[in-house]
C-alpha cells in the first residue's frame, strides 16, 4: 500500500527532496516547488477542510502530477479517506510535532558543533524522535547521526 501524504508530512518531503524550507500560513505552507527552477515559494500546499485531500497549487503553472513526478509519487497519495486509517489531528498533535522536530534539529546541531548534552537533554531528544518516528515516519535515518 502506499503512503498518504498529510499537508506537514508532504511538504516535510519536498524539504527533504529539494533543501526548500516551508514557510507555514494560517492555512497551509507555501514553499519552492519541485518541479521547476523556482526563485522564491510558488507551491501552496493546505488541507481541504473536511481533511480528505491535499490541496496543491504551482503559481507557475505545473500540474499535480508534474510536481508528484518530480518527488517520485502517485497522485493518488494526496488523498485519504478513512480506510487509510486517518484522523485528522488535533492542534496539539500538529504543534507537538513541531516542537519535537525543532527539538531532534537542536540536538542534532549540538552534537554537530561538539556541545555537550546533559542526559535530559538526550531524554527529551529519544522521546521527540520516537513520537517522530510514531506519528510521520521521519527521524529514523537521523538517530544515529553525529
Amino acid at each position: 500500500m502506499s503512503e498518504h501524504y498529510r499537508g506537514h508530512e508532504f511538504v516535510e518531503l519536498i524539504h527533504r527532496v529539494t533543501g526548500a524550507k516551508p514557510i507555514e500560513g494560517a492555512n497551509g505552507w507555501t514553499i519552492k516547488c519541485p518541479s521547476h527552477s523556482d526563485g522564491s515559494p510558488s507551491l501552496s500546499v493546505r488541507e481541504n477542510d473536511a481533511g480528505t485531500k491535499l490541496l496543491v497549487n504551482c503559481y507557475a503553472g505545473c500540474s499535480i502530477k508534474e510536481i508528484c513526478d518530480s518527488l517520485g509519487i502517485g497522485v493518488g497519495q494526496l488523498f485519504f479517506t478513512k480506510s487509510a486509517n486517518f484522523k485528522k489531528r488535533t492542534r496539539y498533535e500538529r504543534e507537538r510535532l513541531e516542537i519535537d522536530k525543532t527539538v531532534g534539529w537542536l540536538f542534532r546541531e549540538r552534537r554537530k558543533n561538539s556541545q555537550p548534552c546533559g542526559i535530559q537533554e538526550q531524554e527529551d531528544f529519544a522521546a521527540a524522535e520516537e513520537r517522530l518516528r510514531k506519528y510521520v515516519g521521519i527521524g529514523n535515518s537521523q538517530k544515529n547521526k553525529k
